[in-house]
């Protein structure tokens, strides 16, 4: 009889990154830079036809960066539903909260905003991003880098 490993209690987050060229016609519009993101960062796949994910992000940027507030669901829903895209409730829930356990959003009491660096102005996306998912995947790299390390060494 074999002892199953316990994998699924190792795993504490998972990023997909993709290395992807970054062409001048992705930075003509919100839409393809938005689309470009999540490509890049696993949250859509090559040939996702489905943008929901699309569409709250754009939200999520317009509310945090263009009025300068955090957003809760309703207010998700009403404004993707304002622009005649039909979405659940539940489904809007369901990517806010995946994009909270990517680390990408944090959650104030009901609002949503993108998640801030300790180091730098809660406006600085980038700073945030690099702390909140950044830091997180140079520890994985790290680690795997070390048991690449330890397997080689346990073949000599």
């Amino acid at each position: 009889m074999t002892k199953e490993f316990p994998e699924r209690e190792l795993i504490r987050k998972t990023f997909t990154i993709r290395e992807m060229d970054l062409p001048p016609n992705v930075l003509m519009t919100k839409k393809s830079m938005i689309r470009w993101f999540a490509l890049s960062f696993g949250l859509i796949s090559e040939k996702e036809s489905r943008d929901t994910i699309l569409e709250i992000l754009e939200v999520l940027f317009y509310f945090n960066f263009a009025k300068k507030q955090g957003v809760e669901a309703d207010e998700v829903y009403e404004r993707l539903k304002s622009k005649g895209i039909n979405v659940t409730d539940k489904l809007i829930r369901y990517h806010l909260k995946r994009l909270a356990d990517l680390g990408l959003l944090e959650k104030k009491g009901k609002k949503y905003l993108f998640s801030a660096s300790p180091d730098s102005e809660r406006e600085d996306i980038k700073a945030g991003f690099e702390h909140n998912a950044g830091n997180k995947i140079r520890e994985s790299v790290e680690r795997i880098g070390s048991i690449l390390e330890k397997i080689k060494m346990s073949y000599q």
